[in-house]
């Protein structure tokens, strides 16, 4: 077999361990790469030195076994070399091939740790060993020892590209798209590794990559599972039409089951945003698929919930959404689905009543706690409000949702000093937040303490300078300190950031009035509203039910 062709042979192709026949070509592809870089394996000892030791024959016999696939021989030999040359690193690496080639990973990685002890500079050893510890799913060992092999070879390519899939599986994108880059070997046709390149490309931001691998990907034969991958990238880059076509491509099988892409239909439409084609599909899969798991079926009732609340045909949505949480009274996806619309349509005792009797079966639910404090403060019910998210605040909450709903709580009850406190506190002990940042320069600026509350969402901008609003509250609070000159460019950024936002134009135009541009200030409206106590994501948004995969085909 030609160097070429042994280039065509790239490695793992998905996160499953390989089976026996791709692992013998993982391990003779780096034999074999290995003998052409360095010529004849038998050509030098590590010493240097060439041996006529009939011992020697049997190393050359093993490799000639191992490339020709003849891995039991392989063993047999090189055994035998290493006994007697037990301190030959080479013999150790290509050792471990072979019991890498036969399944035997541990005595493999022996072998390579052993090799790599002998001789510290045989990079072949610790990339062997990081391909090993991939293929193990052991990847901070293969990162660690695939970046020893390239301190030592920096121009290896097949580490290089190694260490690319390690960190794609690792979703540290940047640096595997990096690493991937560097290596000449040629990319696989892998449905799996594809999928997870573009879902890389889209998190460092090179959207024509993504969208190119999209397209590569749509040129292939894609069995179920690859298929809703691909539909979720398209859908993600608003290739909504494409995403519908190949999902109508999986229906026409009539000899098998397809009820799970019809499910993924409604879905697809859903996500798209087409929500009465949402609800055609959904509702023809109720009816159609009466024989389905319980799990399916409350999802199903959940899509139909979710797109009639779009349509704003209320009743039909808490129907649908309240039949969902029948069936599946345990899942609490489903009840702050029900929720959520019903706080949508101010029904907030109905929406209490509920998130009360979902707590007495799943009383440790941390989201259903938090959604009753949330239908508490919008109903107004204050001191039960506080009482909820102070349990999650004295629960040692991780997040910041629950500290924040009770500021906002302590705001609302006109206590912005405790309020400051309580966020305070929550930063020490969660550290570094944006919205505990902002809240505490709200609470702050409540409070009469502008120059608190403008390092406050000084801080706020820092961790998220994109913050329409955080630009904006700061130079209100700058407009307070009498500071219009360092008001005017946080107003102005705020308002490129949200061009529609009338309450910054008319600050912008206050700022500009009060520092004596009377004419720039007519550029914007003259009046200006108090602004209201923020608030944040206690309600959240409908949670979507999972997409559904083939009943014969499992996820990688």
């Amino acid at each position: 077999m030609s160097a070429e062709q042994f280039a065509q042979v790239p490695g793992p192709h998905t996160t499953r361990k390989p089976a026996p026949l791709l692992r013998f070509q993982l391990f003779s592809l780096i034999l074999v790469f290995a003998v052409l870089r360095g010529g004849s394996a038998l050509a030098q000892t590590s010493g240097g030195s060439v041996s006529a030791d009939p011992q020697d024959s049997a190393f050359e016999r093993g490799l000639i076994a191992l490339r020709d696939g003849h891995l039991e021989a392989a063993l047999k030999e090189l055994s035998s070399a290493e006994e007697a040359h037990p301190s030959e690193a080479r013999i150790r690496n290509f050792r471990g091939v072979v019991l890498a080639s036969l399944g035997r990973n541990e005595e493999a990685a022996s072998e390579y740790r052993e090799a790599a002890r002998l001789d510290p500079r045989m990079e072949d050893a610790y990339r062997n060993l990081g391909l090993l510890e991939w293929t193990e799913r052991r990847l901070p060992a293969a990162a660690d020892d695939l970046h020893r092999a390239l301190t030592l070879s920096p121009d290896d390519s097949f580490a290089h590209y190694y260490l690319g899939r390690v960190l794609l599986d690792a979703k540290d994108y940047g640096n595997a798209v990096s690493e991937l880059k560097q290596s000449s070997v040629a990319w696989p046709e892998d449905a799996h590794f594809l999928i997870e390149l573009a879902v890389a490309y889209g998190a460092i931001g090179r959207s024509e990559d993504r969208n190119k691998t999209i397209d590569r990907l749509l040129s292939m034969q894609l069995n179920g599972v690859q298929s809703i991958a691909v539909i979720d990238l398209l859908l993600s880059v608003k290739r909504d039409a494409a995403a519908i076509k190949l999902l109508q491509s999986l229906l026409q099988h009539p000899t098998e089951d397809r009820s799970w892409a019809r499910f993924d239909l409604a879905r697809a439409y859903l996500v798209a945003q087409d929500y009465g084609n949402a609800a055609a599909r959904a509702q023809e899969y109720i009816e159609t698929s009466k024989n389905a798991p319980e799990v399916v079926r409350a999802g199903a009732w959940s899509l139909l919930g979710i797109a009639e609340a779009n349509l704003k045909n209320a009743d039909l949505a808490v129907n649908a959404l309240r039949q969902a949480a029948t069936l599946q009274p345990a899942a609490e996806e489903h009840c702050l689905n029900l929720t959520r619309e019903l706080m949508d349509l101010s029904r907030y005792d109905e929406a209490i009543s509920v998130l009360q009797a979902a707590l007495t079966s799943n009383p440790k639910s941390y989201a259903l706690h938090l959604r009753l404090g949330a239908a508490y403060f919008a109903s107004a019910r204050y001191p039960e409000a506080e009482k909820t998210f102070g349990e999650l605040v004295e629960a040692n909450d991780p997040l910041p949702i629950s500290y924040i709903g009770l500021a906002q709580v302590l705001l609302r009850t006109g206590r912005a000093d405790n309020a400051s406190a309580e966020l305070t506190a929550a930063e020490k002990k969660l550290g570094p937040s944006f919205l505990l940042a902002y809240y505490r320069g709200f609470a702050s600026k409540q409070a009469g303490k502008p120059d608190e509350a403008v390092a406050a969402f000084n801080q706020a901008i820092q961790l998220n300078p994109s913050s329409a609003e955080a630009h904006r509250d700061l130079g209100s609070t700058l407009l307070v300190l009498g500071r219009f000159a360092d008001a005017i460019p946080e107003l102005k950024e705020s308002l490129r950031l949200a061009p529609n936002d009338l309450r910054t134009r008319r600050l912008l135009s206050r700022a500009y009035a009060r520092s004596g541009d009377v004419k720039t200030a007519r550029q914007y409206l003259d009046a200006e509203i108090d602004p209201p106590v923020p608030t944040t994501g206690l309600q959240g948004d409908f949670i979507l039910p999972s997409w559904q995969y083939p009943p014969q085909e499992k996820r990688n």
